[in-house]
């Protein structure tokens, strides 16, 4: 590495010739002068200097003066010193007083060029340190994006789910559109079956005046281009002579629209546009745009249908009670298909994401890991502790990153018989090591030692197991008791979980195993995040069942229930 300043201080212009000419600049430093310690002090104190070579003897200041003078005002830069008469006295002192090397002249290259290297190898590991702390941060802050753009589309895949309102579904659809897109427009239009035009149904950002006469011409407008060819289509923002227009007298510098669609049929156009900002849209909002169209696809199609339903009934009921039942009956099964097949939808759309987030985080990830091992080696014991500190962070974003790859439903299972009372101390054995976590909780445990064999992975398992453990953690943050018992009952052998904590309300509990469910009741753990998703996806897989009581005031307990070995 070069390009660092190196303040030579010198009485004699042969000596800084010299280095100037044959050490410093051939090999990239770039060399600074000072004819003694005085005026090299004055340099230090005004100028970025990365190392210092001084002559020992010198008018006003000779070197260990100087180092004594950057001593006093705690200045840390690295300071070689050279002179033609050296003793092992002046050198010792020289070292006491901070000195990175000491060099009697007349000396070789090589010999200089080694003791700069070796004095800058120190300021060379904290750049590399700073650099990797940054590193790691941008990591973080792009981890904490994706997941929030997870948290955000999963809220508006639940309001998809409630079809009571359908205005304010597509409300909050375009609301949703600008915030993901940070755009400033964004409508939904749908197609007028009669005209063939184009009519707004929701928008944010355009004005009540706009809004009231907004009508598109099929033939004529980006809009009906995208109807037309079925794609997508993203223009604009590149410079500030874009202007596209939207419609007749309105204009945008750039713009993004996909359509909406019904298996293949086209039913409107889900838009976002920056009127004035020059701001061009990318991959990344084309991809949230269009898993938001669908969304709104699924919204409207289902108001229809749910009306064509309504009419149904109404003719059922005029005509005969039997009817009627008929209908009622199998409005309940739609619903409950419809339900169902949202909630895959949403969770296939949840995994997907997940997985690519993965993709795109190990890498770095495991990068910055991999970094810190290197640069280890011959730090001193404070800058272990932040390298040490740093290495702590990556690994808790791993486990982050291998927590999305389970939800993803990526993970492997391998199985066998196990014994799952060694399976829970594994797991309680974990959780109280991870930063004496365990020490605020009392364990109890009735474990039944007759317990027979389970056909599982033990290691899907032992997480399942953790997460409840790091899970009733949460709910008792000052202490309280975790009990676990394991029993044999009929075909089935139960885990019974339970804490003291303050309990959950019939809302929270209604929802504890969706992700990133949090709840509005403030006695209940916030940001759970995967966690508990995740254990009820290792049960089911297992071909489990797990079942949660709780009420405020009383604590909480979950029942693990698995199959016995046959």
């Amino acid at each position: 590495m070069s390009g660092e300043t190196v303040l030579a201080v010198d009485d004699r212009s042969d000596s800084l010739n010299f280095l100037r000419e044959y050490v410093l600049e051939p090999n990239g430093y770039r060399m600074i002068q000072a004819r003694d310690g005085s005026d090299a002090l004055n340099l230090v104190l005004s100028k970025k200097v990365d190392l210092i070579i001084s002559d020992l003897v010198m008018p006003k200041m000779g070197g260990l003066e100087l180092l004594e003078a950057l001593r006093d005002r705690d200045i840390d830069i690295p300071v070689i010193l050279m002179t033609f008469h050296g003793s092992e006295g002046t050198a010792v002192r020289a070292f006491r007083l901070g000195a990175r090397d000491y060099i009697i002249k007349p000396f070789a290259i090589d010999e200089m060029l080694n003791a700069i290297d070796r004095a800058l190898s120190e300021s060379r590991l904290r750049q590399e340190r700073d650099r990797l702390t940054h590193t790691v941060l941008k990591i973080n802050q792009q981890l904490e994006n994706r997941v929030q753009e997870l948290r955000f589309l999963y809220g508006i895949g639940r309001s998809v789910t409630s079809l009571q309102d359908l205005q304010k579904i597509l409300n909050r659809i375009v609301e949703a559109a600008a915030y993901l897109t940070k755009a400033e427009e964004s409508s939904l239009m749908l197609i007028d079956e009669a005209s063939g035009d184009l009519y707004l149904r929701a928008a944010r950002g355009i004005n009540e005046r706009n809004a009231t006469s907004f009508r598109i011409k099929m033939h004529d407008s980006i809009a009906g281009q995208v109807i037309q060819s079925g794609r997508p289509i993203m223009i604009g923002g590149l410079n500030r002579d874009d202007s596209f227009k939207v419609k007749t007298g309105y204009f945008v510098k750039s713009l993004l629209n996909v359509p909406l669609k019904v298996k293949d049929r086209m039913i409107g156009v889900l838009a976002v546009n920056n009127r004035t900002t020059v701001k061009a849209f990318t991959e990344r909002h084309l991809n949230l745009l269009m898993a938001l169209a669908d969304y709104a696809s699924v919204a409207i199609e289902n108001a229809r249908l749910y009306a064509r339903l309504a009419s149904d009934v109404d003719r059922a009921e005029q005509s005969s009670r039997e009817l009627e039942n008929l209908v009622e009956a199998r409005t309940a099964a739609l619903q409950v298909a419809n339900a169902q097949l949202l909630k895959s939808e949403k969770l296939a759309a949840l995994g997907y994401l997940a997985a690519g987030v993965v993709n795109e985080l190990n890498a770095p990830i495991n990068s910055a890991l991999d970094h810190l091992q290197t640069i280890q080696a011959g730090l001193l014991p404070e800058q272990q502790q932040v390298v040490t500190s740093l290495e702590r962070d990556l690994l808790r974003c791993q486990e982050t990153v291998e927590s999305l790859l389970n939800f993803s439903g990526q993970q492997s299972y391998q199985f066998q018989n196990v014994y799952l009372n060694d399976i829970i101390q594994a797991a309680w054995a974990r959780f109280a090591d991870e930063d004496s976590l365990g020490e605020t909780m009392e364990f109890v445990s009735g474990l039944d030692p007759q317990l027979p064999l389970v056909k599982a992975d033990s290691t899907q398992l032992e997480q399942a197991l953790f997460y409840l453990f790091r899970n009733a953690h949460q709910t008792m943050p000052n202490g309280g008791t975790l009990r676990v018992t394991s029993r044999a009952v009929g075909s089935h052998i139960q885990v019974i979980i339970s804490d003291t904590g303050p309990g959950l309300s019939p809302e929270n509990v209604r929802h504890i195993f969706d992700p990133f469910y949090g709840g509005a009741d403030r006695s209940a753990p916030q940001g759970r995040g995967l966690d508990l998703s995740i254990t009820q996806a290792i049960i089911e897989r297992h071909r489990g069942t797990i079942e949660v009581e709780s009420h405020p005031g009383q604590g909480t307990t979950f029942t693990i229930q698995l199959p016995r070995k046959n």
